[in-house]
C-alpha cells in the first residue's frame, strides 16, 4: 500500500514539514497539562522550563534546539524520561477515548491508525499473522524529517515511543511488538499487533 506525495513534500523545508506532520505535539506542552501527568516536583520544574520555550520555538530545528538546550541544563536522561511520561500519558489518553468512541477491535486500530497514514506519505505493506497483523513500513515522513534535522533520537521519543501505548489503549489491550524502526536506521519498521 503506497500513496506518495513526494512531489509536494520535496519542496518543503524542515519547518514546513514539521508544521504539516508534527504541530500536534504543541498540545502536549500546554501549561495546563501538568495536572494530567502527575509530575513530581523535579519533573514539574523541568516541564515548566521546557514548555514555554517549546511553544515559542520555530517548528522543526527550533523545537529540537529547545530539547538540546534543556538536555544541557537538566540532563539528557531527565529530558528523555519526561518526554517518555508525556508521550505515554498523552497517547493513552487520546487513543483510549478514540477506541471508546470509534471501536476497540484490531480492525478498528488498523482503520483508525494505518489507513490515514497512506494519505500522509507513509508506505507500507501488511500481512496477516495468527491472531494478528504485521506491517512493514518502508517510508516514514517522520523518520525522513528526523534524519534531515539530525534528530532521530528526539523524534523517536516523541513519535515512535507512542506506538506501544496506542495498542495498549484498546480494550481489551492489543499486544504490540516491534523489533526495528526506520528512525533507528533499519530497513523498515516492523509493527505487529496481536489479540490473544
Amino acid at each position: 500500500m503506497t500513496q506518495s506525495d513526494s512531489g509536494t513534500e520535496q519542496g518543503l523545508s524542515c519547518t514546513e514539514r514539521w508544521r504539516k506532520q508534527l504541530d500536534w505535539l504543541d498540545f502536549w506542552f500546554q501549561p495546563e497539562k501538568t495536572a494530567m501527568h502527575d509530575f513530581d516536583p523535579s519533573e514539574r520544574g523541568l516541564f515548566d522550563a521546557l514548555a514555554p520555550a517549546w511553544l515559542a520555538a520555530e517548528a522543526g530545528a527550533g523545537k529540537i534546539a529547545v530539547l538540546e538546550s534543556a538536555s544541557e541544563r537538566f540532563g539528557r536522561e531527565r529530558v528523555f524520561a519526561l518526554l517518555g511520561k508525556m508521550c505515554a500519558n498523552e497517547t493513552r489518553g487520546y487513543w483510549s477515548e478514540l477506541a471508546r468512541s470509534e471501536g476497540g477491535s484490531l480492525d478498528d486500530l488498523v482503520r483508525l491508525l494505518w489507513t490515514p497514514l497512506l494519505e500522509r506519505g507513509f508506505e507500507f505493506s501488511s500481512e496477516l499473522r495468527p491472531n494478528g497483523i504485521q506491517f512493514y513500513v518502508t517510508r516514514c515522513p517522520h523518520a525522513e524529517l528526523g534524519a534531515r534535522l539530525n534528530a532521530a533520537n528526539w523524534l523517536s521519543a516523541l513519535v515512535c515511543a507512542g506506538d506501544p501505548h496506542i495498542a495498549a489503549s484498546f480494550d481489551p489491550p492489543i499486544r504490540f511488538e516491534r523489533t526495528k524502526t526506520l528512525m533507528q536506521g533499519h530497513d523498515c519498521c516492523d509493527h505487529a499487533y496481536f489479540v490473544d
